[in-house]
């Protein structure tokens, strides 16, 4: 495969400042790991490789332009891009789900360590407790 060396400017577009290491929450869940441990802050990662960042989502992307259009108005221009949405977590599909309900994710780092609040009293005072996992909601 061609390389394209310095010759590229690539630019990232993503509406968290903040990469999270999904396969660590349920450490974090549990309180082996605090949430600072697992994600990293991706502008000075990002810039160190001379990599442009934009902590905006994208509100459009119009291929008849070779442009994108980000949430603050801006319009990147491009030769190619490559579109990777990440996971729509779809705690509505299921009355009671989710965090703003009655059960607790670690699908993010941010709710795994709310969860980690829970384990903590949940481990003082022992009882009944259901984990599992919704394949196709």
């Amino acid at each position: 495969m061609p390389r394209v060396g310095r010759k590229a400017e690539i630019d990232v577009v993503s509406e968290s400042e903040w990469f999270q290491f999904v396969p660590s929450n349920p450490w974090v869940a549990v309180a082996w790991r605090k949430p600072e441990d697992v994600k990293v802050r991706l502008p000075p990662v990002f810039a160190k490789l001379g990599i442009g960042f934009h902590a905006c989502r994208a509100r459009q992307v119009r291929p008849d332009k070779n442009e994108v259009l980000l949430n603050d108005g801006r319009t990147l221009p491009y030769d190619y891009r490559v579109i990777a949405t990440g996971p729509k977590l779809a705690f509505d599909e299921i009355e009671g789900f989710g965090p703003e309900a009655n059960t607790r994710s670690i699908c993010n780092t941010d709710d795994a360590a709310a969860a980690a609040k829970l384990w903590e009293e949940f481990c003082a005072d022992p009882g009944s407790m259901v984990v599992g996992a919704v394949q196709g909601a």
